[in-house]
């Protein structure tokens, strides 16, 4: 297996951020969790540690601390004498920001996974889900859009847990762009559930963009994940912390 990069060795092979790019920085956490943890620490705040002493589990808060560490990492590079402040700010809605950088970020998490988008052209979001995390599609399904629902209704068990994963994920994403939470609802919008990887996003959520960037991203087997920025024409770089196929 190919050595786990740290957060600073990622961003430092990253190419520069444009105006009218976004970059995908895939990073996963070590077997050792707990060692992962530690390593994290000295790249984190105070704050930080603080809520990562909130999780019961100690992998809930190792990847609380590697998706700041690699945020911060990112926002030390493209922010070059900034101070940072000890808790990044996060919106009325929970989502992380920091008024007046240019930069709009989203980190999600899942399994071993810890992925960060980061791009200066609008509002964006990413989400990885895992297959696990489907325990029961169907029923989850009644808060989607009616299309979306009987889209995946009409398939067999196993390919409507597919296309409930590709569904989920994506409007995730839509809705972590948007920043507003739940107030964004399910059903308000809607996302193809097909394997089609791009451009998935049907009908926006109110009052927002018509025109938006969407798309699947590599993930590893038994992963989905997906991006959504309210903008069109955004281009997409990903950038894997290893080779999935050397886990």
């Amino acid at each position: 297996m190919s050595p786990i990069l740290s957060p600073d060795q990622l961003v430092g092979r990253l190419p520069p951020l444009d105006r009218s790019g976004a970059i995908c920085v895939a990073a996963s956490l070590s077997e050792d969790i707990a060692a992962c943890r530690a390593a994290l620490l000295p790249l984190t705040s105070p704050a930080e540690h603080a809520r990562a002493a909130v999780f019961a589990q100690t992998a809930d808060a190792a990847r609380h601390l590697l998706g700041r560490a690699l945020l911060r990492a990112v926002l030390r590079r493209e922010l070059a004498g900034w101070t940072l402040p000890d808790a990044i700010p996060t919106n009325a809605w929970g989502k992380p920001e920091l008024p007046g950088s240019g930069l709009e970020f989203s980190i999600s998490h899942a399994g071993q996974a810890v992925w960060l988008a980061v791009t200066r052209a609008a509002p964006i979001g990413i989400d990885i889900e895992t297959a696990a995390a489907c325990t029961d599609p169907l029923l989850l399904a009644d808060a989607l859009h009616p299309q979306e629902r009987a889209d995946i209704q009409r398939h067999a068990a196993a390919e409507a847990e597919r296309h409930f994963l590709r569904c989920w994920t994506r409007k995730e994403a839509v809705v972590k762009a948007v920043g507003s939470g739940l107030s964004c609802p399910l059903d308000g919008f809607r996302v193809r559930t097909d394997d089609f990887p791009r451009d998935w996003l049907q009908i926006p959520p109110p009052d927002r963009p018509a025109r938006w960037t969407c798309c699947d991203l590599p993930a590893p087997p038994g992963y989905h994940a997906s991006l959504a920025a309210a903008c069109s024409g955004l281009s997409i770089t990903h950038h894997p912390a290893f080779p999935w196929n050397e886990r």
